[in-house]
Formats: structure tokens, sequence, C-alpha cells
């Protein structure tokens, strides 16, 4: 073909698309594809329902129904200390002041100048009547810069080394500052030559500077009645001694001293127990000193009786001191967890008690020597506190506790997922009391009763060995270690039977338990674990023959039908279930669509609506061939809307049931395979 036929070709092709494809657009042209999609493969058996509870035998491989299920558990999780601690405030009042002395000596010359002219003579002394002596400065900086006191004392003692007797003194103490009265007294009757008289003032409520004058008022004095030896250097020594102060203000040295301090025993609240030793599992000690008063602090704390490996609790704190005129805040928190406590006391050798431990709590103000300002607003405050002090295990008494429930609700997981009729061939349960707590209790059941949820059938059992209290024993004091009380239940003594034929979801009951009903019997050698408790147990172990009729089994499986394309060009869609059943059972089988919240969206109409028919059996019931159906669910496009929102298909499994006992295998399952075959729709458009 030569070179412009082929252009000539070239162009009628292009001409034929471009006259179809504009043809297209006028007028659409669809037509029909058809996929298929797996939607989910399931397996229905008992196994699937709950396998820790249908075990099969070796001999046999026949099922034996093995449950176990926790009606009510009781616990002292009460028994723990109560945050229990010290709240110590510490003000001015509290603190001291260093008792102290000065001395002051007004000579004989001062009294009267005449004597310094018989300085080392002998002369008769006539007696003497002065008054307003001239004033004495005393410096009692020693004492403190100010003082205003709360309580406190000056003790005055004047020492008489004149050589005549002195019948009157009339003695006054000023503040230099403001001369006012500070103490004023009279001494009589002071032999010479070393006579001492003494009087003591009570300072409470006067205000003392550092700056003092003091002052004879007047002085008696009688003759010698003969010649004595002048001595003009000699006197009458004053001296002025403070004890007992405690200012409520003071610019002042404070000396060294404990402001908090405690060695006593304190008791706990154990919510009635009385506990003689408490191994810590969770708790701790927590120590807060707020202070305003500038100087440091020190802290220490023993617990003599509290012991973790061999040693006893012991710490020491530094306080700092708040700087300027601040708060300085200390905080310090102890992890208690393993430590012995033994709660007998201070001193148990001497009284034994109980819920008390010793504790020495020491708080001293390290004196820097500075003088300091501090009033009544500062102070030092102590937190002491036990915080969540729970036990690892406790010993002594632990009360008496009786406990009722009044009407609760548990889960009974056996048959989570059933409802319709069962009957049993055999039924025996035991109640079981289980004790693991290290006293003797006992226990009353007044009220159980079974709901099936699905259906709201109900069932009351009724156990003549259930009706009294049922006496438990106490285990040995080792974690773990436990006593169990039983009674089996059978058609004999209750109606077990029909109670368990309800199939029930929840149990409804009312317990009352009580722990140590005969008291403190043990002598505090009771004791508890933290994990002690007292549970009541409902045991199933028996090989079971089942009766069937409309029991129901149940699944749920997720779908996404979003991810299958573009929905509105289905035009329709068939579900295809692919059932093998190795039951030697019929099933009925509905299957409905669920939203993301698992609202219902309706059902599916399954075709053919005879079900799924049973497997082959032997003689023993044992399928020896499954069944192979396969169901149809169709869905027009008028249904196929309901598919987007679908998350979920809910299968229910409802056994045909004959009426007859019928054993179960181990091999005995539903198997189901599903997908779905979509009518797509296609269009050039």
């Amino acid at each position: 073909m030569n070179e412009s036929v082929m252009r000539r070709c070239a162009a009628g092709l292009f001409c034929l698309f471009v006259i179809w494809g504009t043809s297209c657009k006028r007028n659409p042209v669809s037509w029909d594809v058809d996929q298929t999609v797996p939607l989910f493969h399931t397996s229905f058996s008992l196994n699937d329902i709950d396998t820790k509870y249908l075990k099969y035998g070796v001999s046999d491989s026949g099922y034996r129904l093995e449950y176990e299920n926790i009606l009510y558990s009781y616990r002292i999780n009460d028994l723990q200390v109560t945050d229990t601690g010290i709240d110590a405030s510490f003000n001015l009042r509290k603190l001291r002041l260093n008792d102290q002395e000065i001395k002051n000596t007004v000579t004989l010359g001062e009294i009267n100048p005449l004597f310094r002219l018989l300085d080392g003579q002998l002369a008769n002394v006539p007696a003497q009547d002065q008054s307003d002596l001239e004033p004495t400065d005393i410096d009692a900086s020693a004492f403190f810069e100010t003082a205003t006191l709360d309580t406190g004392f000056l003790d005055i003692s004047i020492l008489n080394d004149l050589p005549v007797n002195i019948s009157l003194i009339v003695f006054e103490l000023r503040n230099s500052t403001d001369n006012s009265l500070v103490a004023s007294d009279s001494f009589r009757q002071i032999k010479p030559n070393g006579g001492v008289s003494s009087k003591t003032i009570d300072l409470a409520g006067k205000t003392v500077t550092k700056n003092l004058k003091g002052s004879i008022k007047r002085l008696v004095t009688d003759e010698s009645g003969v010649p004595v030896l002048i001595n003009a250097s000699k006197g009458l020594t004053v001296t002025l001694g403070v004890r007992n102060l405690r200012p409520s203000y003071a610019i002042a040295a404070f000396p060294t001293q404990d402001v908090i301090s405690q060695d006593e025993g304190l008791t706990l609240d154990m919510n009635g127990a009385e506990i003689k030793y408490f191994k810590v599992r969770t708790g701790r000690l927590r120590i807060k000193v707020v202070s305003t008063i500038q100087e440091n602090m020190s802290m220490v704390l023993s617990l003599p009786g509290t012991t973790k490996d061999g040693k006893a609790f012991y710490q020491e704190l530094s306080l700092a001191g708040p700087a300027g005129k601040g708060v300085a805040t200390t905080e310090q928190i102890y992890d208690m967890s393993g430590f012995l406590l033994d709660f007998r006391g201070k001193n148990p050798t001497v009284t034994d008690t109980v819920n008390t431990f010793h504790q020495i709590l020491r708080v001293t103000l390290d004196s820097s020597g500075r003088k300091l300002a501090v009033g009544l607003s500062d102070s030092i405050r102590l937190e002491y506190r036990l915080e969540g002090m729970k036990p690892e295990y406790a010993i002594g008494y632990l009360g008496n506790t009786l406990n009722r429930t009044g009407l609760d609700t548990v889960g009974f997981e056996l048959f989570k997922g059933l409802d319709g009729d069962m009957s049993f061939k055999d039924v025996k349960m035991d109640f079981v009391f289980r004790n693991s707590i290290g006293s003797q209790g006992r226990m009353k059941l007044h009220h159980l009763k079974g709901i099936n949820r699905f259906n709201q059938r109900t069932e009351v059992l009724d156990a003549d060995p259930l009706k009294s209290y049922i006496q438990v024993g106490k285990p040995e004091f080792k974690r773990d270690a436990y006593t169990e009380t039983s009674f089996s239940l059978g058609a004999s003594n209750s109606n077990i039977k029909s109670f368990l034929e309800v199939l029930p979801q929840v149990l409804e009951y009312d317990l009352e338990t009580e722990v140590s009903p005969g008291g403190n019997i043990n002598n505090y050698q009771d004791f508890v674990f933290d994990n002690s408790k007292l549970d009541v147990i409902m045991r199933l172990d028996v090989p079971i023959s089942f009766a069937f009729g409309g029991l129901t089994l149940r699944d749920t499986q997720s779908v996404n039908f979003n991810e299958l394309g573009d929905m509105s060009r289905i035009k329709s869609a068939t579900i295809f279930l692919d059932m093998i059943n190795y039951f030697p059972l019929d099933f009925d089988i509905a299957l409905q669509m669920l939203d993301k919240d698992f609202n219902s969206l309706g059902y599916f109409d399954v075709d053919p609506n005879g079900g799924v028919q049973r497997g082959s059996f032997d003689a023993n019931g044992r399928v020896v061939q499954p069944s192979e159906t396969t169901l149809r669910i169709k869905l027009p496009r008028e249904k196929v809307g309901a598919l987007v929102k679908t998350q979920y298909i809910g299968l229910v499994m409802k056994v045909k049931g004959t009426g007859q006992m019928q054993k179960i295998y181990n091999n005995s399952k539903l198997d189901m395979r599903a997908k779905v075959q979509f009518e797509y729709e296609m269009r050039n458009d």
C-alpha cells in the first residue's frame, strides 16, 4: 500500500471514531456484568459457644460440662488504716528565751560621796535614810533587744556588802527608752557584810528593752554602833535574772531548743478491727513542715516498732528556714511498702495493746546566734500523715463484720448466647464456699433467681441445703491458702434442673456474709492477706446429654459493601450460603442486617426456607456424613440500598429439636461460607 492510500485510510478511521463517539454521547449504551466476591466464613459448634466449659472425654468424645461461676465475692477491703496523723502548730508562745542573769553594783561611795574621804579608815557609820539615788544604767542586751512577754519572771537579788544592816531598800527597774516601769519592790532587813534578799517579779504583759535603768528610790540603813572599816568600793550588788521567758513578740537570739517533741503511741482507726501486726502493701508517710521563723530546723523521726529487712524506720531531715520574711515549706514522702508495723503500742512487754504504733518525733530549732524578730503571727506548722495504708497481711482480730448484699445481679456465662428449650438428662451442681480470710465465717443464701434475658424466663432456686447458715472454716496462715465447704444440689434436694433449663444469662441474688461470728475466739490470731476473700461458687462437672427444642446459637460477622464500588449501578444481588452440617440436628437460619450501632435494618429472605438438614449419624448419635445445603438470599434493586448502611450481619441458628435426649460430640459443628453475587449495569456515560 502506498503512502497516500495509508493517509486516506487513517483519516477515514479517525472520522469513524469521532462519529461513533459523538453518537454514544447522544445515545448511551449499557450492558450487564456479574461479579461474585466472598463475604465471610464462620463455623458454629458448642465449643465455639464457650470452650472453657464444654469438654469432651477421651473414651467416647462425649461432652462434659465443666463450669465454675463466682456468684459473689466478699473481701475485707475496708481493713486499712484510715488516714491518720498529727497536726502540730507551734508559735512564739511555745518558744522560750534563755534563762540569764546580769549583775550591777552600787558602791558605798556612790551612795554617799562622804565615804570616799573615809575610804580605808575606821569610823562610826551613822544611820542613813536617802531617797532617789542616781539611777544606774543596766545593759540587758544579753537577754534580748526587746521583748513583750507572754509569761516570764524577773528574779531580783540584792547582796549587802555594806558594814551596816539595811533595814529597807525600795528598788525600781525602768526601760530607758520611754521610762516605763518594769518592776518595783521593797527589800527589808538585809544583814551587813554579805547578807542577801531576793524577790520575784511576774513579767507577764511587760515589755522589756535591752537598755534599762535601776534606781534605788529609798535606802534606809542602821548605824554601825561601833567603828567599822570603810571600803568605798563596796556596796550593793543587784542581780537581775530572767527565766521562763516566753514572748509574744521579741527581737532576740533564740537558743537551740526542741519545738516539737513526742514520744508516744499513735492509735489508728481500723474500722472495728483490732490489729497486732500490719505488713504494708501500699501506703506512705507524708511529713510537711511550714515555717515563718527565720531559723533552720532539723527533724528526727523514729518508729521503733516499724521494721523492714530487720531495720527500724529512722529518718533525719534538715528544714531550711525562709529567706527574708517569707515562708519555708519542706515536704517529704516516704514509701512504707514492705514495712512491718508492730501495732502493740509503745511498750508491748508492759502494755500490749492494738492498732497503736510507737513513734518518736522531734523538731529542733537550730540557733544561729542571730537576733531575729519573731511575733505571734510567726509559726511552725507540722503535718504528719499515714496515708493509703493497705496491708499485704494483717494479724489480730478482724472484727465481727456482717454484710448483706440485698438484691444484686451477676452474669452467668455458661448460657451467654442461648435461649429456647433445652433439657438435661442428669444435673448436679455444687455450691462451694471458699474462704481465704484467716477467720471463721458463715454465709446464708436468701435468694437466687436465674433470668434468661432473651425470652425473660425465670426460675427461683429452691435448695434445702442452702436455707440455713453455712459455716466456713479458717485456713492456715499462708498466702493463697483456703478452705472449702461444699453442698451438692440435685433432683432430690433442689430444683436445680429446672433452674438451669431456663438457660440463665443473669443471676439475681441476695446473700449474707459474716466474719468472726463468734467474736475474738482465736485471741488475736486471725489474719487477712491483700487477696483474701470469701467466694460463693457454683460448680458443675458432669457428663451432659441434651434434649433440644428451639435452642438458639448466635454469631455476628462484620461486612463492608461500600468496598465493592458504586452501589447505585447494582441491579440485583444474591447472597449464597454454603452450609455443611456436622450436627445430628436440623437448623433454621435467619440473617439480620445491622448498622454500625447494631441497630436492625431488617432481615434477609432465605430460600429455600426449610433450613439446614442434619447430617447422617449412627446409633450413638455420631455424625458419619455431614449434610450440604446451599441457601440463597435474593435482593432486587429496591432492596440493595439497605446494604449501603449494613456494617454487620447477625446470624441466628435455631435448633429444630426432636424432644429426645441427644448426645453431642466434639466434631459437631455447622460450617458456613458466604459469598455475594452482584449484577452491575455498566454505562459508557
